[in-house]
This record gives C-alpha cells, sequence and structure tokens, in this order.
C-alpha cells in the first residue's frame, strides 16, 4: 500500500507545482545574482528573454527558479558584449536550453572560451541576429529598443561596443546598458526610465551625472560580486546619493526582481 500512496503524493506535488508555475500577467525584470557579472531575465507569460549569462553557471539556478521545470526553451538570449562576465555562463546555458534568437553585436572576440559558445549556438541552430541602434525586437506587450551600437563599430574596447536596450512594458521601462562607458553615454537617445541597470558593475568611467540627470532613474540596480576593481565605486554611488536615485546591489541584497503590470511597478525582492 506504501507504493501508491508514494505515487500518488508525487502526482499531487506536480499538479500542485503545475498550478503555481502558470505564468501570470505581470512582467517580471529579474537581475540574477550571479557574483561579478550580469544576468538579466525578461520574464512575461510564456516569453523569456535572458540578456547576459554572467561568469559562469550559477545562472542555471536563476533560470530553474523563475522558469517551470519543463520549460526548456528561451525565445531570446541577448550577449551584450563578448567578456567573460557576460558570456560565460551562457555556455551552459545553450546547452540546456533551445534558444531561439541568439542576438549579438558583429564583434567577436578571439579566445577558447567564445569560440565555443559561438560554435555551439551555431551548432543548436538558433538564428544569430546582430542589431543595430534604432532597431526593434517586439514580443507580444514586450518591446526591446536597441540604442546601441551604430551602424559601424568603430571603436575597439569591447565595453563601448554593448548592445543597450530599452525594455518597454506599458507605461514602465528600464534601461539595460551593458558596460558602455562615458565616453559614449551622451550619443544615446536617452529618456527616463523607471529602473536603470548601472552600467559596467558601478565602475566610475560609467553613468555620469549627466547621464542620470537625463535617464531619472527611479530605482537603480547594480548587478556586482566580490571583485578586486573596487566596484561599485564611491564615485558611482556618491552621484546615485546626491540625486537622489535609489539603488540595489546584488552582492548585500541578492538576486532583485521587479514586477509590472504595465501601469505600475515595485519590487519583489530585496534585503
Amino acid at each position: 500500500m506504501k507504493k501508491p500512496l508514494f505515487w500518488l503524493t508525487l502526482l499531487l506535488l506536480l499538479i500542485w507545482t503545475a498550478i503555481f508555475s502558470l505564468p501570470d500577467n505581470k512582467l517580471h525584470l529579474i537581475f540574477c545574482n550571479v557574483g561579478q557579472g550580469d544576468a538579466i531575465l525578461i520574464s512575461y507569460q510564456k516569453t523569456q528573454i535572458l540578456i547576459d549569462g554572467g561568469p559562469d553557471n550559477q545562472v542555471l539556478s536563476c533560470l530553474a527558479h523563475h522558469l517551470p521545470f519543463w520549460d526548456r526553451r528561451l525565445e531570446v538570449v541577448v550577449l551584450t558584449h563578448p567578456e567573460k562576465d557576460h558570456f560565460g555562463g551562457l555556455i551552459d546555458v545553450i546547452k540546456r536550453y533551445n534558444v531561439n534568437y541568439f542576438v549579438v553585436n558583429s564583434l567577436e572576440k578571439k579566445s577558447t572560451s567564445f569560440e565555443a559558445l559561438y560554435r555551439l549556438v551555431l551548432g543548436r541552430k538558433s538564428s544569430v541576429y546582430s542589431p543595430k541602434a534604432g532597431e526593434k525586437i517586439k514580443i507580444g506587450a514586450l518591446e526591446l529598443l536597441i540604442l546601441w551600437p551604430r551602424e559601424k563599430l568603430y571603436v575597439t574596447e569591447l565595453n563601448d561596443n554593448s548592445i543597450v536596450l530599452k525594455l518597454a512594458f506599458g507605461h514602465f521601462s528600464a534601461l539595460l546598458p551593458g558596460d558602455l562607458s562615458t565616453k559614449f553615454e551622451n550619443q544615446l537617445d536617452l529618456t527616463p526610465v523607471e529602473v536603470l541597470k548601472v552600467a559596467h558593475h558601478g565602475s566610475q568611467y560609467s553613468t555620469s551625472k549627466e547621464f542620470l540627470e537625463k535617464v531619472k532613474p527611479i530605482l537603480a540596480v547594480i548587478s556586482v560580486g566580490k571583485n578586486s576593481f573596487g566596484h561599485p565605486t564611491k564615485e558611482v554611488l556618491e552621484r546615485l546619493n546626491n540625486l537622489p536615485v535609489k539603488f540595489l546591489r546584488t552582492d548585500e541584497v541578492g538576486e532583485v526582481e521587479v514586477s509590472s503590470n504595465g501601469e505600475i511597478w515595485w519590487v519583489d525582492k530585496q534585503k
């Protein structure tokens, strides 16, 4: 009699899990806690978009927590630029999940690990797309406007070739600038947003005072972990405090989840 009871309990548990894993009608913008790196999950109903994958496979825990266990598909994966702290975890992501579209700029980095990722993407037959400023990625009610790079990638610094995205969902918007530096921030077509992902983990060479005055974020999220670069720097923290802009750091509060119904928005998790 114990075995039938066990299987019945397991079945009920699976049904219960499935019911509570059903998608709602809200946007969920999740800044994964992946240490010193970036990994951002955009989830809306049955659509999931992953922007960067952090330095290693920690991103898999974030995906497993927010995607139903049976869902092994990501509609879009964006690699903002080919630095290890942004693409390292994508190798395991591509192995585990089917990806419809892989978005990456046309600037390649000659490294064994990046070449391994690129071969893996091509082997899984994902469609590869290199966007330019002014183009849009639109899936249902979600819209990602490409703000950077321009038509020609004329700079040699990988950070300054970051794909910069503005997410729009109803009246909610968020700016996701990769690791773009202050050198090119003033060339972006900037408008106020509710949420800002602080560029380059809070480097002093990004997120200028002028940039913040144009973007006017209510909340800034700094994706950062233990590092030897001094990120986030006191200069950036002072700029945020002086405006003032409320900010959350993943090294202090862990994962940060922002939700919106298209009219209002709120933070689901913070310290």
